[in-house]
């Protein structure tokens, strides 16, 4: 019996051996992607599970916070989420409000990080409200997250807190690319992603998957494309799906839609993250997107930018900043350079961009506009037919670089920028919504937000008119993050929302017993 299970087994693992090396044998004949978008779940989701040390992989949403963290950054709970330990049981006093967003809501940037306007909303409303009510937030909101991630938390975990208010934040991650596979496309196939890596290694395994898969595991063209993680009909979709397990749950919803600063170089949000490597050695964005930023092209950025204090520009953006200047020659010795290398006959937009930049350090705006609108126009010649939107995002810079050169011709501040009207706005927002490597959110996505007014109970909060009104440029710290001041704007607003969801007579009350001390328990927060 022994004998007959060994044999069995034997020739089971020799027939699986023999196959392997007929499969390996046809492989061998076929043009197999070097990267299966099947396989590969892109360098952000890479980058967010393992890069950060206050991160973890998880088997729903991708990945999430680790629980008990407790540093200068970050405290969380058993629960993975922000803050201190939610009671189970809610408690009549409790009002509770959730809280979904990526790592604005997070408070990303800030030096303190309960500087962020959940937190600091919360605080109003305890302030104004807090002899009546406890007032809890539930902060669920994840760096990196996009709508994707949010819809699904809502729907598995969110409404196990009995939220009161559901407070949304997203956007600016959702139209950025990751590698070639969406979030949706990730999210679907997550629980069977380490079994899928481990057959992938055979060759047998990878010819089942093209013959039943055809579209995902074989090349049909020059290669894979390049996906942002969420498109803006997927977006749309997962905000009508947030609004109305809202309306089931008989909550409102209040979403704020992101602001977006225009004077940040576009595509840079992640050129200093091409340094670093995984387990293997390989960059963590896919290696098209190396390629197109992988360029030695030169930026319109204002060195007195560069050497502000720290407290005016944080490392992080210090650290962009520093990575577009790949060109050490100065600015006269760059334009000899750049117009040898142009006479030599190499046709290439980098060549005329850096020409043109070297003029606009020397002020000579009138040649670096000449220059700049050639190479806008070379590369519309060799990639205009491209609907790639990594080829788009790479002459995103182009067009930013037009934009600044036209607004230092006229003697614009380059740390503010406030005039929607003239052309160089026109360059600029071009830039910002094509370029899919920086996380800001477009117009197109912006629309589907502005969409959710149709539902009953959803307020949409516009923070980029908000931000236009209240300091524009000065209210971010990067390429999406709000500063203290931007977080101290969205969090009055936000209250002020809430408020109108109190029932009327807490709010009398509130007012009464408020009376004239209203001011000084605002001046006394936030002083």
């Amino acid at each position: 019996m022994g004998k007959k299970l060994f044999f069995s087994i034997f020739l089971f693992v020799f027939s699986l051996a023999f196959l392997e090396l007929i499969a390996r044998g046809v492989e061998s004949k076929l043009k197999l992607a070097p990267e299966r978008a099947a396989h590969r779940s892109g360098w952000q989701v890479d980058f967010f599970r393992s890069l950060f040390r206050w991160h973890e992989p998880d088997p729903d949403l991708l990945w999430r916070f680790k629980a008990g963290l407790t540093n200068q950054l970050f405290r969380t709970n058993a629960d993975h989420l922000l803050g201190a330990e939610i009671p189970k049981k809610k408690s009549a006093r409790s009002f509770r409000i959730l809280l979904l967003g990526d790592s604005s809501p997070v408070g990303l940037g800030l030096k303190i990080r309960w500087q962020a306007f959940g937190e600091r909303a919360r605080e109003l409303l305890e302030m104004q409200y807090g002899e009546r009510r406890d007032f809890e937030l539930i902060n669920a909101a994840v760096s990196g997250y996009t709508s994707e991630q949010i819809a699904r938390f809502l729907r598995l975990k969110g409404w196990q807190y009995q939220p009161d208010v559901v407070v949304l934040y997203c956007g600016n991650n959702d139209a950025s690319i990751s590698g070639t596979v969406t979030d949706r496309r990730l999210l679907e196939t997550q629980r069977f992603l380490a079994a899928r890596r481990m057959l992938a290694q055979l060759a047998f395994y990878r010819i089942l998957s093209g013959i039943l898969k055809p579209g995902e595991a074989f090349e049909s063209g020059a290669g894979e494309s390049l996906k942002v993680r969420v498109s803006a009909e997927e977006f749309g979709q997962n905000l009508v799906e947030i609004a109305r397990q809202c309306q089931k749950h008989r909550r409102p919803l209040i979403v704020l839609k992101p602001p977006v600063p225009y004077l940040w170089p576009a595509g840079l949000q992640f050129k200093v993250f091409t340094h670093l490597g995984g387990e293997t050695g390989e960059f963590l964005m896919p290696e098209a997107m190396i390629k197109i930023l992988g360029r030695k092209l030169k930026y319109c950025l204002s060195q007195s930018v560069l050497t502000q204090s720290p407290d005016r520009l944080d490392p992080f953006t210090q650290r962009v900043y520093s990575a577009a200047f790949s060109d050490s020659m100065p600015p006269a010795a760059a334009v000899t350079y750049y117009r040898k290398l142009i006479a030599e006959g190499r046709d290439d937009p980098v060549q005329f961009n850096n020409l043109g930049v070297s003029f606009w350090e020397l002020h000579q705006y009138e040649q670096a506009d000449s220059c700049l609108r050639l190479a806008r126009d070379l590369f519309n010649r060799l990639y205009g037919k491209s609907s790639s939107p990594a080829v788009a995002a790479a002459g995103a810079p182009l067009l930013f670089n037009l934009g600044i050169n036209l607004l230092s011709d006229r003697k614009e501040n380059l740390t503010e920028f406030a005039d929607t009207t003239g052309l160089a706005f026109a360059y600029l927002d071009s830039a910002l919504q094509a370029d899919f490597f920086s996380l800001r959110i477009k117009k197109e996505y912006g629309r589907k937000l502005d969409l959710l007014t149709s539902f009953e109970n959803v307020t949409v909060l516009d923070l980029p008119e908000l931000f236009r009104k209240s300091g524009g440029e000065k209210l971010f710290i990067d390429h999406c993050h709000p500063t203290e001041e931007g977080h101290r704007l969205i969090a009055e607003e936000v209250f002020k929302v809430i408020q109108t969801h109190l029932p009327v007579a807490e709010r009398k009350q509130s007012r009464k017993s408020a009376g004239s001390q209203g001011g000084l328990i605002i001046n006394r927060y936030y002083n």
